[in-house]
């Protein structure tokens, strides 16, 4: 919890050392600068991506019953509703930032492709210790956002160190907070998904640091946006774990906690099915009327064909609509050490099976009943 002391609020804009007076939080301007991350931990990063690798309709408003509820119908109705779904489970994408082997994509090159609308637009951008956030990896795409007229969901992660993600030094949670607000001033939603899949880069890198260190840059970025972006919805987004280890990366305050999801790509055709009741045990630990079930990324972890996409996807979906408080799914949708593409840009005929999946009853036309 944030302790309830101090007394000013410093928001640094340019020109100006305006001081906004806060009784619950005190933000401190001075950002430590730590050492630097060695060449070693930086060899596996790109400049963007880290390289790793009971739905009754109800007439009322064509929602799934339970999508009127608290969190989970505001959030709704910060989805367009002309956008993709299936069964009343929303979909997006994380098009491919072109760093990773791939093309890079827009997504309206993705729309036209598909002849639909995403749901949300997944993006990456990295806070690098000693270095103030500028958000130029998110603002790069703002133009592509605002067209595309759905949820904006950054994945923002601070590798290094947690510099300026303090309550002494709060830095870094100021100038993210700052960097939401410029997409929220347009009027476009902000899912954020902050420190995404911290049980496991933590373990590897690029993070660095302890749960703990996480819970605090937690604090202070959630405190940040709800004085400075107030409408973004801050995201809980682990990777796939025991219970034991989702604990430990709890949040301290779930109030602050609008969104929680957990990031999973099966290895082979049959692992899909014992992640399932995994997510399951996780939503119904964690998701409430007042947070919201999503899936932040997914694809598939090995080398599959369009119809292994859609028999996963066919899965997760079909999983979904039997939980209270689950609403979207995006898609990773990169060319990396295989293609995660769901969506092509060079062979469109690959792209009428995933039209079928959402369109025409796909999963019972091409059979997706392994």
């Amino acid at each position: 919890m944030v302790a309830l002391s101090s007394i000013y609020v410093a928001i640094p804009t340019v020109g100006s050392s305006k001081v906004i007076s806060n009784p619950t939080f005190q933000f401190k301007t001075s950002l430590q600068r730590q050492k630097s991350i060695t060449n070693h931990s930086l060899s596996h990063l790109s400049t963007r991506k880290i390289h790793f690798r009971k739905s009754k309709i109800s007439l009322a408003n064509n929602e799934p019953m339970g999508k009127q509820n608290s969190v989970l119908g505001a959030l709704t109705h910060q989805l367009n509703p002309t956008s993709l779904r299936k069964d009343g489970i929303y979909f997006g994408f994380l098009p491919d930032e072109g760093d990773a082997g791939g093309r890079r994509q827009t997504m309206q090159q993705l729309n036209l492709a598909f002849g639909g609308r995403s749901a949300a637009y997944g993006w990456y951008a990295q806070v690098y210790n000693g270095s103030l956030f500028d958000g130029r990896q998110l603002l790069e795409v703002l133009e592509d956002v605002k067209a595309c007229n759905c949820v904006f969901q950054p994945a923002v992660m601070p590798v290094g160190g947690w510099a300026g993600l303090t309550r002494s030094d709060n830095r870094q949670a100021i100038a993210i907070a700052q960097v939401m607000k410029k997409f929220t001033d347009h009027g476009i939603p902000v899912w954020l998904r902050f420190a995404h899949e911290m049980n496991y880069y933590q373990t590897v890198g690029p993070y660095t640091g302890t749960p703990e260190d996480f819970k605090e840059g937690w604090d202070v970025v959630a405190e940040a946006c709800r004085l400075i972006a107030p409408t973004v919805k801050m995201w809980w987004s682990p990777n796939v774990a025991s219970a034991e280890n989702y604990a430990q990366y709890t949040p301290r305050n779930m109030s602050t906690v609008h969104l929680v999801g957990v990031d999973f790509y099966p290895k082979t055709p049959e692992a899909g099915a014992p992640f399932i009741e995994t997510m399951k045990n996780f939503h119904d630990t964690y998701a409430a009327p007042e947070r919201v079930f999503a899936i932040g990324e997914t694809g598939l972890g090995f080398p599959g064909t369009t119809e292994d996409k859609l028999f996963w996807l066919h899965q997760l979906v079909s999983a979904m609509t039997e939980m209270n408080h689950a609403l979207s799914i995006s898609w990773f949708n990169y060319q990396k050490e295989h293609d995660y593409q769901l969506i092509s840009l060079t062979n469109f005929t690959v792209n009428e099976p995933v039209k079928d999946f959402f369109w025409n009853n796909g999963p019972l036309k091409h059979n997706f009943t392994r």
